[in-house]
């Protein structure tokens, strides 16, 4: 065994963190594989296609003097298939012949070369990575016109390399030479690269720069649209909402041209991120507000594959903490919740080194992330077809997330909405997840384009303040209510048009409320469920906003407002009897065609991604009691777990049980086991497997529902119907 794979290979019966390590049929009575269950052969040059496990090793300058026969040999050993390796962008690892195309010193013959020999050598599929998103001092020095500037017109240099700016030649046309030599040379069964961006934030120092304001952006800017880049970086800016479209339209036409020109020398290998398969990062960021985000790998997964349906995904799990230590690592347990989290989904495994495996000081969480790698392989044929089939859509708006500057990466930026909308769309996601409530993400670019149809696919729709609806979106939401689905809207849900405008009326006909008025400081405001015909436990707390309208006839309110409580000193904390109650609805219904519609007018999920109080999370789980059909399947027993959802053609479900209670605020240990959970299935069921725990689970059926007694659940479990 070769110095790489040292302390990593880990045996089949390696028990870490509850994860076991089982074939299917191998262990505790499971049934043996029928024949139409066996895994796919894995195919390098159609990788894409199979049950593929990456491990990208982002090497560096010094790792040219490794041997890539042992960098090989280490990977596959660990349980990858698929290896993602450095060629060019910043640094060429291969004899590049172009003058501004920094070649690596430490380099003695053809790295690219032995590397790619290699790796196809021990099987696996090689994927060729680029970094064409900055460029080497000489290059700055020599044209300085090609690289981008802060919105204080200052070079974005860090370490000696330059931001190249979309719009300038390094980006739209010596980023194409570099690709034109190596894939002349080199064909890759792939291609990554950090590629082509407008930067708001330096993501090595955490410094906000703002938008470019170099001379190629002014002038393009200007030949689109006939104004001024915008001064200030958000929505108060009247040219804000056009040079979002420009940066929209200026990456898609540079991509489109990197696609025609690298097109005949891939010869059918295609580039991640673009149209035959997906790829994401999974990383910390110390520099983000806390508390830390545990959802990071379900959440990436499920946007991605809403915007894109049926193609490949995985996001690849970052081993260091944040930039500023590369060489500090992640914990086994953060690893396996991430990853956990994209199976059950339909993902695969990604892992992203830095160097090689030899060069990883602790050695300590190797061992059981390459156990989970192999477990994957033991497992593939389970995975294999499934698809999100999960009945409750959470929408994801990209449009919404634009107008208030809520995207974390990329063009984050502040608006007097970025707080409220961030909050919105990460206290739905946890929501969901702590009722158990099985989710899919909705695109709403696949919702307008008509290629998600709600009604087939959807028994709820949950609308997390999504504030910009586009007039294609707003009717086939009104159609998926019509038809019987469930609607639920919180904030200030349609107020605006697709151009960031607001609008007269609501643009959706089935909402209660009508046209939107003033909002209101709802400080101190609670609801009374005591009074209502929405059952939960305790007092409702409102703060932020409350957004007033008019409503639409046949509206009923499900949770009346209590009277307002003084809050101090604490003799005077009480209601004044029979002091008068808000009129207003705090949580507002209307029957549409054969279903109906709610509107929440406050920031409910924003309340709870602040203060995780149950009373938030019950009034969306009892509103999809109350509304929708019974769910197919519920998880039950104590403990913080996600259940997740996946189906396939045949009629077998795989269902995935996330054990979150190793994780708090920012620190992940491995997981307590879960004892005494139970999934129910709706009707009649037949054999289910656990494939973690590795035993056939015998059903007992109970009302309407077959249980099953899952064995206790580490890190996850995931369940075979």
């Amino acid at each position: 065994m070769s110095d790489d794979a040292s302390g990593v290979a880990a045996s089949r019966r390696t028990v870490l963190g509850g994860l076991t390590l089982t074939a299917l049929g191998a262990a505790g009575g499971a049934r043996a594989l029928a024949p139409q269950d066996a895994a796919t052969p894995f195919t390098p040059r159609r990788w894409y296609e199979g049950d593929y496990r990456i491990v990208q090793t982002n090497l560096r300058e010094i790792d040219v003097r490794r041997d890539p026969r042992d960098i090989a040999r280490a990977v596959r050993e660990f349980g990858g298939n698929t290896i993602v390796s450095n060629i060019g962008g910043i640094v060429a690892f291969y004899p590049t012949d172009l003058q501004y195309h920094y070649r690596n010193p430490y380099l003695r013959g053809d790295f690219v070369g032995d590397m790619m020999e290699a790796s196809r050598s021990e099987g696996m599929a090689y994927l060729g990575r680029f970094d064409l998103a900055k460029g080497m001092k000489p290059v700055f020095d020599a044209h300085p016109e090609w690289f981008s500037l802060t919105r204080d017109g200052k070079p974005r240099e860090y370490n000696g390399t330059y931001q190249a700016c979309p719009n300038g030649q390094w980006s739209q046309t010596y980023s194409i030479e570099i690709l034109r030599e190596a894939l002349t040379r080199y064909k890759p069964d792939g291609v990554f690269f950090n590629g082509f961006y407008f930067p708001t934030t330096n993501w090595y120092s955490a410094e906000d720069q703002g938008n470019c304001t170099c001379d190629n952006c002014r002038r393009a800017f200007r030949a689109m649209y006939g104004r001024d880049l915008p001064k200030v970086d958000n929505a108060t800016d009247p040219a804000w909402t056009d040079y979002q479209a420009f940066q929209r339209r200026t990456l898609s036409d540079l991509l489109t041209k990197v696609d025609a020109s690298t097109a005949p020398l891939l010869l059918g290998a295609p580039i991640m991120g673009r149209s035959v398969v997906g790829r994401g990062e999974l990383q910390r960021g110390v520099h983000r507000a806390p508390p830390e985000w545990p959802f990071q790998g379900g959440e990436q997964s499920r946007a991605y594959m809403a915007a894109n349906p049926g193609k490949p995904w995985s996001t690849t799990s970052n081993a260091f903490i944040d930039f500023p230590w590369r060489q500090v690592t992640e914990t086994a347990a953060y690893h396996e919740l991430r990853l956990a989290q994209v199976m059950g989904v339909g993902g695969h495994l990604d892992l992203y080194l830095m160097g090689t495996l030899a060069d990883i000081d602790d050695r300590s969480w190797l061992p059981p992330v390459s156990n989970l790698f192999k477990w994957r392989t033991a497992n593939e044929a389970a995975y294999r077809g499934m698809a999100p089939s999960a009945r409750i859509g959470l929408y994801d708006s990209a449009a919404t997330k634009q107008f208030t500057g809520a995207n974390e990466f990329f063009g984050a930026f502040d608006t007097p909405f970025r707080e409220y909308q961030m909050g919105a769309g990460r206290g739905s996601y946890a929501m969901l997840v702590a009722a158990r409530l099985p989710f899919q993400l909705v695109s709403d670019a696949r919702v307008a384009d008509g290629t998600t149809r709600l009604s087939e696919r959807f028994d709820v729709l949950y609308l997390p303040n999504t504030m910009v609806l586009s007039p294609a979106e707003a009717a086939a939401i009104d159609a998926f209510v019509a038809n019987g689905g469930l609607l639920i809207a919180t904030g200030m849900t349609g107020g605006y048009d697709a151009k960031g405008q607001r609008t007269a009326a609501v643009s959706l006909r089935c909402l209660p409320t009508a046209a939107y008025g003033e909002r209101a400081e709802a400080e101190g405001w609670s609801l009374d469920p005591g009074k209502g015909d929405l059952k939960v436990t305790g007092r409702v707390p409102i703060d932020a906003f409350y957004y007033r309208g008019e409503l639409r006839p046949g509206t009923r309110d499900l949770l009346p407002f209590a009277p307002d409580q003084r809050y101090g000193p604490p003799e005077f904390s009480y209601a004044v009897p029979g002091a008068p109650v808000r009129k207003l609805p705090g949580v507002a219904v209307r029957a549409h065609g054969r279903g109906h519609a709610v509107h929440i007018p406050w920031h409910m999920d924003w309340h709870y991604h602040r203060d995780g109080l149950p009373v938030h999370r019950d009034i969306l789980a009892a509103l999809v009691a109350k509304y929708a059909p019974p769910p197919r399947f519920v998880l039950t027993g104590d403990g913080a777990a996600e259940l997740m959802e996946l189906a396939r053609p045949d009629g077998r479900s795989l269902l995935t049980v996330v054990n979150y209670t190793g994780q708090r605020n920012g620190s992940y240990d491995t997981a307590p086991r879960l004892h005494g959970l139970r999934l129910g299935v709706r009707g009649p069921a037949g054999e289910a497997r656990a494939l973690v725990g590795g035993q056939a689970l015998p059903g007992r059926r109970e009302g309407d529902r077959t249980w099953f007694d899952l064995p206790p659940v580490g890190a996850f479990e995931a369940v075979l119907v």
